[in-house]
């Protein structure tokens, strides 16, 4: 709820893609991505309270299950991402992804990340739970050292933040703060790679609760 209510102010439309990984439907079915408001169609919902009713929703229907894969959805949200590219090249995404298991398709995951650093996109990490997430610290790269496909291919740039919940209840980190710190350089390093210009908006417009365009570059 709380990074949602910082993010969704910079979405026009306020309709999020919302998955599910990891779900053990009734007929003994494990999936790791499937639309979370379970419609076969459409995967948004509308704003941060039709996320939350859908996972509510979803528990009705699904069971948490294992494995933990990632490779699924990072792939789901990389074709939002090639898809807006063909229409409009000042779109940028971010994929929120709440696990509370270590994840077991590192690789595949790893390359489907290299893959996507070339995109408008960012994936922020929460970790639940008392699990050893130490993988998800090799994908964060916040040690320098940009992710290797299998291939031999490096990430264009590093896309990843990770934050462990468990640092927060502790009252180390602030959870909003810890996520999006990176976000605001991960997206200008995309956009000034490619130059992409900011749009001619005037400055009384507002980008969220008293936040004009000036303001938003000031903070940048």
């Amino acid at each position: 709820m709380e990074v949602g209510d910082v993010i969704q102010f910079y979405d026009s439309d306020k309709l999020f893609p919302a998955w599910g990984f990891g779900g053990k439907a009734y007929n003994g079915t494990v999936s790791h991505c499937f639309n979370l408001n379970g419609s076969s169609d459409a995967s948004e919902v509308e704003g941060v309270g039709g996320i939350m009713a859908a996972y509510a929703g979803a528990l009705q229907n699904f069971t948490l299950s294992g494995p933990t894969l990632f490779g699924h959805v990072v792939n789901k949200a990389a074709e939002i991402a090639v898809e807006s590219l063909k229409y409009n090249h000042s779109k940028y995404f971010v994929l929120l992804i709440i696990t509370d298991g270590v994840i077991t398709d590192m690789q595949e995951t790893i390359d489907a990340l290299v893959r996507a650093s070339d995109l408008p996109l960012s994936i922020l990490i929460v970790g639940v739970g008392s699990a050893d997430f130490s993988q998800m610290e090799v994908l964060d790269a916040d040690n320098g050292q940009r992710l290797e496909s299998s291939t031999g291919r490096r990430a264009t740039r590093d896309i990843v933040q990770f934050v462990p919940m468990r640092e927060v209840h502790s009252g180390q980190i602030s959870v909003v703060q810890a996520l999006l710190e990176e976000l605001p350089g991960q997206f200008l390093t995309y956009m000034r790679c490619r130059d992409i210009k900011p749009l001619n908006i005037s400055a009384a417009q507002t980008y969220g609760p008293g936040q004009s365009h000036a303001q938003l570059e000031l903070e940048e």
